[in-house]
């Protein structure tokens, strides 16, 4: 067996081509490439390590594809990618595999691409270390960030995205998604037909929706983070539509239009999904159910001053669900019971019950009456004459007093924790300002 060959490529040669570098390289060597400026089109058709030193930049010219990979077992690593064309119909990007299984795409950074990094049939890939930053076009004519095309058992992670329109996953299972930052696009994250999948320690922040995810089943979230996602008519933290056997642990919702929003989950009448230990604060809309819906465990989350804490699109209440297990519920901000035991759990049930909150749920045209002395009316109406009240949506015999930060979020015993200055801030700060414009407002 042939020891692997090195092939270096700079502005002053041996190559001073990438592509003709590729041409008299064999499967198996390596190709350096120094610092400098390519313009051209690359395609890497032979199992090859390509290596970029001090950032190599790869010039498409504003055409096309700049990077193509369609052979398997391919490194690509520490190159600054550039100019793709801005074509939808033929998918213009910046780095495309194609049947490339068991790729390496790291350490590289893409800029004025339409399409990031695009995967198709190229399961066993790992995509990570990359800072991906689309082309400045209406977030419609943009192209995703990173989308995988029946590409299971991949591994994103610590990639940076932004100005893109979503990072999709179609028909790609067992894949890990960690450490990646996503913001500024339309879907954080876009998600069908894609089971046993786990997502960790994620940012979603400031898109339209921070995630939707379809038809699929097995999914775990744990300490991610959705934050200030607030698209016109949507705006979700996160939504699941027909998802079966999801659990959602430790996350964080922080200023979205709705944290949560579920519709046909679970759809499997054999499944049930978990929420649990969630921090759901300062959303216009904690958490939005259609109605119906059942077999969801929602328990030991805190729900801290939304507007309005759970919603039933229509109206109707969620008796299915478990709201309460092992005699714990969840924490709610806007709970006046008492704990007379000091055991940490209320001494009566929570019970959401507003008449208001169950007009707009039922008439959604209503809510921009929300923080209005209209509001204040029928909840005076409503308490001085019981027999208006509606049903509860939502009833927690085992409400908690205090609410929980996850552990990831505290500071360590001599540390600091950023993230959770920031959650603190927020706290404080969105309250603050909210009263001050009620205040003006009336």
């Amino acid at each position: 067996m042939s020891a692997e060959m090195v092939h270096t490529v700079s502005p002053d040669g041996p190559f001073t081509s990438i592509s003709l570098a590729i041409e008299s390289a064999k499967n198996g060597d390596i190709i350096e490439v120094n610092s400098g400026t390519y313009n051209e089109h690359v395609i890497v058709d032979k199992t090859l390590n390509l290596v970029g030193i001090n950032q190599p930049k790869i010039d498409g010219g504003g055409k096309g594809t700049v990077v193509l990979i369609k052979a398997p077992d391919v490194t690509f690593k520490g190159f600054h990618v550039s100019g793709s064309g801005e074509s939808l119909s033929v998918e213009d990007t910046g780095i495309v595999l194609d049947s490339a299984q068991g790729s390496i795409i790291e350490d590289n950074s893409l800029d004025d691409v339409l399409f990031g990094i695009y995967l198709k049939k190229s399961s066993g890939t790992i995509i990570r270390n990359n800072n991906i930053v689309g082309k400045d076009l209406p977030i419609a004519v943009r192209g995703d960030g990173i989308r995988l095309w029946y590409s299971s058992d991949t591994k994103i992670l610590n990639n940076t995205i932004t100005r893109a329109r979503d990072l999709v996953m179609w028909w790609s299972g067992d894949t890990l998604v960690k450490g990646n930052k996503i913001e500024k696009g339309r879907y954080g994250l876009h998600y069908m037909y894609s089971n046993n999948n786990v997502f960790e320690d994620n940012l979603f922040s400031e898109n339209y929706v921070g995630g939707f995810l379809m038809y699929s089943n097995n999914i775990k979230f744990q300490n991610n983070i959705f934050a200030r996602n607030q698209g016109p008519a949507t705006g979700y933290g996160i939504g699941f539509k027909d998802l079966d056997d999801i659990v959602a642990k430790e996350n964080l919702f922080v200023d979205n239009r709705i944290g949560l929003y579920m519709d046909n989950s679970p759809h499997s009448v054999d499944s049930w999904n978990t929420l649990e230990d969630n921090v759901i604060a300062f959303n216009d809309i904690g958490i939005s159910f259609m109605p119906s819906i059942e077999r969801n465990i929602i328990v030991s989350n805190s729900f801290v001053d939304n507007a309005e804490q759970v919603e039933v699109r229509g109206g109707g209440t969620l008796a299915g669900n478990n709201w309460f297990t092992n005699g714990r519920g969840n924490y709610w901000s806007d709970y006046v019971g008492y704990d007379e035991n000091n055991d940490g759990i209320g001494e009566i049930p929570y019970k959401s019950e507003s008449l208001f909150e169950s007009l707009i749920d039922s008439y959604p045209n209503l809510r921009v009456f929300v923080f209005s002395p209209v509001a204040q009316a029928i909840e005076l109406a409503s308490d001085a004459f019981p027999v208006i009240k509606p049903e509860p949506k939502v009833t927690d015999n085992y409400p908690l007093m205090n609410y929980k930060i996850p552990q990831r979020y505290e500071a360590e015993e001599k540390g600091f924790s950023y993230k959770l200055f920031v959650v603190s801030l927020l706290m404080v700060l969105i309250p603050s300002i909210s009263y001050v414009f009620i205040k003006r407002k009336i």
